[in-house]
């Protein structure tokens, strides 16, 4: 309405500098005859003035349209080629540069980082990090029992459900199964913090914590395991006063067999296994407690003589 409007008005316009003012329709006559005019100006002045006006209006709007679209548009192309950057950054540091090594039960391990620290895994364990960031986030995460050789450098930390464990460089053991997590310091110093309480201690070489993610535990570690590596790495197991279901539980992890236990689960057991012969070490844990085992060609049943 407006357009047309105006198309009208520069009509009338014309008309009326070619003096055809009878040629006007009668609705816009009475439009113009409707306003008052300054003193000492014509119709025509007043008319010539408006659209002069209305012609520098619509000149300087059409270069407005055509520059601000231009800005947007650049504005819109850099965001676009930062996003993708951003993208491509995340994709590389946080996705594309994770590893992640899972063992089976009966099964043992390596595992080398980029800086040439030295992850040795016990059987049915799983450690993670990312390779990409790695210089910058010195991070691994663990489920299971791993021997941990760190190079020196930046912090250093093992995630575990139940604690966080940080080093500079040094060398330790951690058990993390279950609700239980154990780290045994080798070589160094360790700080172990519990993941519920906050609770934390500073461990040296032949100290032990524990926690299921609340008190933390700590004591010397047993005589067993002073030496320069925790005995599991050598291939033998040792236990003291340990619940024969855990170390079932341990049999299972080391040589992948199935045991259904017809005895109490409870009882204590002191003594070692090696992990070269299943036949030797069930002998070495069942005889000293009075058991007996057979196979029956799926799982080994454990009885009392």
């Amino acid at each position: 309405m407006f357009l047309n409007g105006v198309v009208l008005v520069v009509k009338t316009n014309q008309m009326l500098r070619n003096e055809n003012i009878g040629n006007l329709p009668e609705g816009v006559e009475r439009l113009l005859e409707s306003y008052r005019m300054p003193e000492g100006k014509t119709r025509f002045e007043v008319w010539d003035s408006i659209f002069d006006r209305l012609e520098r209006g619509k000149q300087t709007s059409v270069a407005k349209v055509r520059t601000i679209p231009t800005v947007l548009a650049r504005v819109a192309v850099a965001a676009s080629i930062f996003a993708i950057a951003l993208l491509s950054s995340y994709i590389y540091l946080y996705r594309k540069g994770n590893v992640i090594v899972q063992l089976a039960r009966g099964e043992h391990g390596v595992v080398y980082l980029p800086d040439s620290s030295r992850i040795q895994l016990n059987a049915d364990s799983r450690v993670s990090f990312n390779k990409n960031r790695w210089f910058i986030d010195r991070s691994v995460t663990l489920t299971g029992e791993a021997l941990f050789e760190v190079t020196k450098g930046n912090r250093f930390r093992v995630l575990t459900p139940f604690a966080t464990t940080t080093v500079l460089g040094t060398v330790f053991n951690i058990y993390s199964r279950g609700d239980v997590v154990k780290v045994t310091c080798f070589e160094g110093k360790v700080k172990v913090v519990a993941t519920n309480s906050k609770a934390q201690t500073l461990l040296t070489k032949g100290m032990e914590a524990r926690t299921m993610g609340y008190v933390l535990d700590v004591k010397m570690a047993e005589t067993a395991e002073l030496a320069a590596k925790p005995t599991w790495a050598n291939n033998e197991f040792f236990f003291n006063n340990t619940p024969l279901g855990y170390v079932i539980e341990e049999l299972e992890r080391q040589f992948d067999v199935d045991i259904f236990l017809e005895v109490d689960s409870s009882k204590l057991y002191s003594g070692y296994f090696k992990r070269n012969s299943i036949d030797e070490a069930l002998n070495l844990v069942c005889i000293p407690l009075g058991l007996k085992w057979s196979y029956n060609g799926e799982i080994i049943v454990i009885t009392n003589m």
